[in-house]
């Protein structure tokens, strides 16, 4: 029965090609052809424009994954050009510093040689002592007793000295002790350390002239400090609760201790 079916169709096959093609040489189209043709047209449109569109997805995918992968270069190039510009901008601010640190304090009045310049590497705070490291020793010329100073003024004195780095006392520590002159008045004082940020002036008299404003410079006085740094600022006057004198708040010309970037260092008055 199967074997019968299979020679029917065969033949039905057979002999609908060899119509077609008779049709076909006749210059006929067949109504099964045009049947079929018709049915399958919107099929056929269908399954065209499905593959447009999937190959336009393909490309836009493609495109996109190539777009990524150029914007996530572009990116990093960005960043690595930006660290460099970074770079560049602090190496040209702390040279700027620099030169105008060593201008401040040329060789002259200074003990007869170049300040030794000296970037601040650590910073100790709190406790009962606060001190700055710097990157240059004795085997740099640091000796104790080196004064290190800021475009804007004094920082304190060297301590500490190691083959490569020093430790300086700044003068807002409690075991800071400068002699001072009001630089308006001309009286002199103790700027001690409070430690935190700021100073008292202390050993005046009660009819001292001080007021809110005065700049006070080292005096000279005690070996160590050069005369005439540039010392602090008076910011408040009151009167001494232990003394019958007054006392005075100071800002430090030098500012916040943690704030320091480089320091030059001048050697001790006695010394110069």
């Amino acid at each position: 029965m199967a074997l019968a079916l299979l020679c029917l169709l065969s033949a039905s096959a057979l002999g609908l090609g060899v119509w077609q093609n008779s049709a076909r040489r006749a210059g006929r189209q067949m109504w099964l052809e045009e049947v079929i043709c018709g049915a399958a047209a919107p099929a056929q449109s269908a399954l065209l424009l499905a593959a447009q569109r999937a190959e336009g997805a393909w490309g836009s995918l493609v495109k996109s994954r190539r777009l990524a992968e150029e914007n996530a270069r572009l990116s990093a190039r960005v960043a690595y050009l930006q660290s460099k510009l970074d770079d560049l901008t602090e190496r040209y601010a702390g040279a700027a510093r620099e030169r105008a640190l060593r201008h401040a304090y040329p060789r002259s009045g200074h003990g007869g040689r170049p300040p030794q310049l000296a970037r601040v590497i650590a910073v100790g705070l709190g406790g009962w002592l606060s001190y700055l490291v710097i990157d240059a020793g004795s085997q740099e010329g640091v000796r104790l007793r080196d004064v290190a100073v800021t475009r804007e003024g004094v920082v304190g004195q060297v301590y500490a000295v190691a083959g490569h780095s020093a430790r300086v006392l700044p003068v807002t520590d409690p075991a800071s002790g400068v002699a001072v002159r009001l630089q308006r008045s001309r009286e002199v004082g103790l700027l001690k350390g409070t430690g935190d940020w700021r100073c008292e002036l202390r050993h005046l008299g009660p009819q001292a002239q001080v007021r809110v404003g005065d700049e006070l410079l080292t005096a000279g006085i005690g070996g160590v400090f050069p005369k005439g740094l540039r010392a602090g600022r008076v910011i408040s006057v009151a009167a001494d609760r232990n003394t019958t004198g007054k006392v005075a708040v100071v800002e430090p010309a030098a500012g916040r201790l943690q704030n320091v970037e480089e320091v030059l260092l001048l050697r001790a008055a006695a010394e110069q």
